[in-house]
């Protein structure tokens, strides 16, 4: 609704056809990053897939290519006495689809901060490319325990002095306070300010200072929910300062993608320049985290907090999620549907933060919830988009006492119980894509809360889907990724690793509905904590990563398996809720979001991790 809206705006605005004014946007947008004069390879077609090209086309610079690029960079580092600024935006490895957005955001809002174009500039030499395994062994870039974006420091000698990786927050100011402590820890290796380049020297400073309060008075509007206004600064921008960073940066918001969103990162929640979260003392950052102890648990929640509600759109919504690729567009109304549930539900649990906030926050996530939302029935996604309602639903219901609104609301949980049950497959189980355990156990849960809340729950759908889920349980506790097990089937010697996040969520709901018991949990449990480190290692990756470990699950089994803390008996309870709470607290971003996949986005994991977060302390609430 939202991108139909902003295209309809666009083209009335534009006063030609939508190919040229896209031509022109692309364009502009396409010219974030490029007054850095990098040393760069030339960026060949990425594995994006065919629906998604967000790179240039042409030759893939080869291992010689790169490593004569690699020998310049150092061979003017040690003649001009700086650091090398090795800009990685492309690891080799399939943990990664869609890299190319990252880069994206990284010109958009770093690498085109006119600031910080200075000092990288006057600072050091700048190097950008992708990064093949026999180069990057050499300085320690092994996919995945080094994840795109990665910003490496080199000294002339090819030492590494400094690096940052699995970037998602990308804060020009962050950054610069970064470099400069870089900097500050190699003092032979910063020269005076005499030397600045003149990226901007054809560009009136006044003007751009003037362009740079336009760009972000529009982008306070559109965090303030008044998107009109702001699409309109943002093409005023456009079509009077087109030599300005913040005019392409402008343009980039405007310009639709092949996903049928847009290309700018403020679209995307992946904006926000004002105030982040910096230690001043310690260890120079390695990554763009806000590592934080179980005592500053509240703060933790605050900030999060703040970050769902300047990220909810005019219509109630959460829709900065991009995931579309599997198996189009077409399903990413069923994914904000699904994350507008889980956000509304986290803001609910949360409401004492900011009560004069979250109150209107929620009637509008209500809003899109049961009325103006959009679901695509048959396509992927639906069951989540269902069960996560139900979800919200059903919390709600059991803080509400009219009785006429409880009536109300426990009809929308039996409509939604009921589409649950025809969406039922075969095998008894529940599909997102496939069918498999872990959507079955999400729905299953789901039922579980509806009939406690008084909905009629059909008999025969659960126990066809506990069969389901029971059918994907191998002997040592595992279960498999995707539908039943086959005659004869052996858990492989990596399935406890491979499995450990959905364990917790599958057990709990067959020990929910009584196929389960104390000790089948506990054990879940267990696996789930002695693989977590191995699992958030892999959380920033957009595919597959370790065997059948996905960084898009991470948050979902986060939250899931905090769920099931309410079934532990003390002290296990409370022993599993304080690690819990001390690895949450080490997660969230600099800006107070937290992520795992950047296509699903930062609502949908702030979302998850905020729940989570309640679910671990001591004092909150055993639904």
């Amino acid at each position: 609704m939202i991108a139909a809206l902003a295209s309809t705006w666009i083209a009335l605005s534009a006063g030609s056809d939508p190919d040229s004014r896209d031509a022109k946007l692309r364009a502009l947008a396409d010219r974030c990053g490029s007054q850095i004069a990098w040393l760069r390879d030339q960026i060949g077609p990425d594995d994006g897939g065919a629906a998604f090209q967000y790179v240039e086309r042409g030759p893939r610079a080869g291992p010689a290519d790169l490593e004569r690029l690699l020998a310049e960079a150092l061979e003017r580092a040690r003649a001009e006495r700086k650091l090398v600024l090795w800009h990685v935006y492309r690891l080799q490895g399939g943990h990664m689809y869609r890299a190319p957005l990252l880069d994206d955001y990284m010109d958009q809002l770093v690498w085109s901060d006119p600031a910080l174009v200075e000092l990288v500039q006057r600072a050091f030499v700048p190097l950008r490319t992708q990064c093949p395994q026999e180069l990057g062994g050499r300085f320690g870039l092994k996919a995945w325990d080094v994840v795109e974006p990665v910003v490496l420091f080199l000294e002339p000698d090819g030492t590494v002095a400094h690096r940052i990786d699995r970037i998602r927050t990308f804060h020009a100011g962050w950054f610069g306070h970064v470099f400069r402590r870089v900097l500050a820890a190699h003092p032979g290796f910063d020269p005076p300010a005499a030397a600045a380049a003149e990226a901007f020297a054809t560009f009136d400073g006044v003007r751009l200072e003037a362009s740079r309060r336009d760009y972000h008075e529009a982008l306070v509007k559109y965090l303030d929910g008044d998107e009109t206004a702001a699409l309109e600064g943002w093409q005023r921008l456009v079509d009077s300062e087109p030599a300005s960073p913040f005019a392409w940066r402008a343009a980039a918001n405007l310009l639709p993608a092949p996903d049928r969103t847009f290309v700018g990162a403020a679209r995307h929640g992946f904006e926000w320049p004002f105030e982040v979260h910096l230690d001043e003392g310690g260890a120079i950052p390695v990554d763009t985290r806000w590592r934080r102890t179980p005592a500053e648990a509240e703060a933790v929640a605050d900030a999060a907090v703040r970050y769902l509600l300047r990220t909810q759109r005019p219509d109630g919504g959460w829709n900065d999620c991009r995931y579309a690729y599997w198996d189009s567009p077409e399903i990413t109304p069923n994914a904000w549907m699904a994350i507008t549930a889980l956000c509304a539900t986290a803001l609910s649990e949360w409401r004492d933060l900011a009560p004069d906030r979250i109150e209107p926050a929620l009637a509008r996530a209500e809003e899109y919830l049961l009325r103006t939302g959009r679901v695509n029935a048959g396509r992927n996604e639906e069951v989540y988009a269902h069960a996560y309602r139900v979800l919200y639903l059903t919390r709600t219901l059991a803080q509400t006492e009219d009785r006429d609104q409880r009536a109300e609301l426990l009809g929308r949980v039996q409509g939604l119980v009921d589409q649950l049950a025809r969406l039922q497959r075969a095998s008894g189980q529940w599909a997102h894509e496939y069918d498999n355990a872990f959507c079955t156990a999400v729905v299953l849960d789901a039922l579980e809360q509806a009939r406690g809340a008084g909905a009629s729950v059909p008999d025969a759908t659960v126990a066809r889907g506990l069969d389901g889920l029971e059918g994907a349980r191998f002997e040592d506790g595992s279960f498999c990724y995707g539908g039943r097990l086959g005659q004869g089937a052996k858990p492989a010697p990596d399935s406890l690793k491979n499995s450990c996040g959905r364990m917790p969520l599958c057990e709990g709901t067959l020990f929910a509905w009584g196929r389960s018991d104390a000790r089948r949990l506990a054990r879940a449990l267990a696996v789930f904590r002695d693989h977590f480190d191995r699992f958030e290692k892999v959380s920033k990756c957009d595919f597959h990563t370790d065997g059948e470990l996905g960084g898009f699950f991470f948050f979902h089994d986060l939250f899931h398996a905090s769920e099931t803390l309410r079934r532990l008996p003390e002290p296990a309870r409370q022993e599993m809720g304080r690690f819990l709470l001390e690895r949450i607290t080490l997660l969230p971003e600099v800006d107070g979001s937290f992520l795992d996949d950047h296509e699903i986005g930062k609502a949908c994991s702030t979302g998850f991790a905020l729940l989570a977060l309640r679910n671990s302390l001591a004092t909150g609430p055993a639904h």
